[in-house]
């Protein structure tokens, strides 16, 4: 008996033997292009992948994609491999990324990777991106973006459409001169919004922290752990909600602004812009408030609230929140 479980032990040995070998070099490219036209569509599947899109001035959908991955493979299965389906049906280019990587009884490691898809096409492409762990970079755009993505970083420069929809899960977002609706929603990531100028934008986050800077519109926040801040920027109506963060708004003049800014467990600092024209309720149940104002009109002072007037009160701002302090100022 001992005799034949040393034969089977000696040939899995060997097979194993046989089938271990030094790293495996896959390396894919891959170029396609198409013909495009307004109203067409690019439904992208990038996986893991990098991906970079810029406009150019050719009717013409230009894809690159480029896969390299060193794998050691010990043992038995089916070997990691890598492929790109490129299909187009009416009016929509289907780019799918196909990364295989089977099944293994043994020991598998992937040592180098570089994993990305260069594209150029005509900014009024309609993007419907879905990643899981690349980073995705568009600049220059026209037309509307649907960018759906796991672990990675997205930065969205000079997007001028007429909406733009984002869903993350963890990683760094940065949005820099984009005119248009947003939506966003994500988990664990930081974002940060700059130079923008957004009729509508609503923002439902997790974990992490809001910068908006110099940005002009209507916004509604939704959040649940992390910091907002508000720098410099211009807003018509301003609808925010946390759980546990501070919030901090620095806020230039604007015509009928409208806000309502309820946080638990924060702080709320609200800095106006000389000349800005509100009415103003602060409500704190377990903080102080505090009114730096000047020639404040219609003031009113109660155990838990202060409310008044500034420059003809021809806005209203009205603050809620359960521990923490309230700090409203002119700058």
């Amino acid at each position: 008996m001992k005799k034949i479980i040393l034969i089977v032990l000696s040939l899995v040995f060997i097979l194993f033997s046989v089938s271990m070998a030094a790293a495996k070099e896959i390396k894919k490219d891959y170029h396609e292009t198409f013909d495009a036209a307004m109203g067409d569509i690019l439904h992208l599947r990038h996986g893991d992948g990098d991906v970079s899109i810029t406009p150019w001035e050719k009717d013409v959908l230009d894809i690159k994609v480029h896969y390299l991955a060193d794998v050691d493979f010990f043992g038995f299965g089916k070997k990691h491999d890598f492929r790109v389906d490129f299909r187009k049906t009416g009016n929509t280019v289907y780019v799918i990324g196909k990364e295989e990587a089977g099944w293994t009884v043994g020991f598998r490691s992937i040592e180098r990777y570089e994993y990305t898809y260069e594209i150029q096409a005509p900014a009024y492409m309609f993007l419907d991106l879905k990643g899981d762990d690349g980073d995705v970079h568009i600049q220059d755009w026209m037309e509307n973006i649907e960018c759906d993505l796991d672990d990675g970083d997205i930065h969205f420069s000079n997007i001028q459409a007429k909406e733009v929809d984002v869903r993350a899960e963890d990683g760094s977002l940065e949005f820099t001169n984009l005119t248009t609706e947003l939506s966003i929603l994500c988990d664990d990531a930081d974002l940060e919004l700059s130079d923008c100028v957004l009729e509508d934008c609503f923002i439902d986050m997790q974990d992490g922290d809001l910068r908006i800077s110099q940005c002009r519109g209507n916004f509604e926040i939704e959040a649940d752990d992390g910091d907002i801040i508000l720098d410099r920027s211009r807003i018509e109506n301003l609808d925010i909600r946390l759980e546990d963060g501070d919030i901090d708004l620095d806020l230039l003049t604007s015509e009928n602004p409208d806000a309502d800014i309820k946080t638990d467990d924060g702080n709320v600092s609200v800095t106006l812009e000389r000349g800005f024209s509100t009415a103003f309720d602060a409500w704190s149940d377990d903080g102080r408030i505090r009114i730096k104002l000047e020639e404040v009109e219609n003031f009113r002072e109660k155990r838990n609230s202060k409310s008044g007037e500034i420059n003809g009160g021809k806005g209203l701002i009205r603050i809620h929140t359960s521990d923490g302090n309230i700090t409203i100022s002119e700058r």
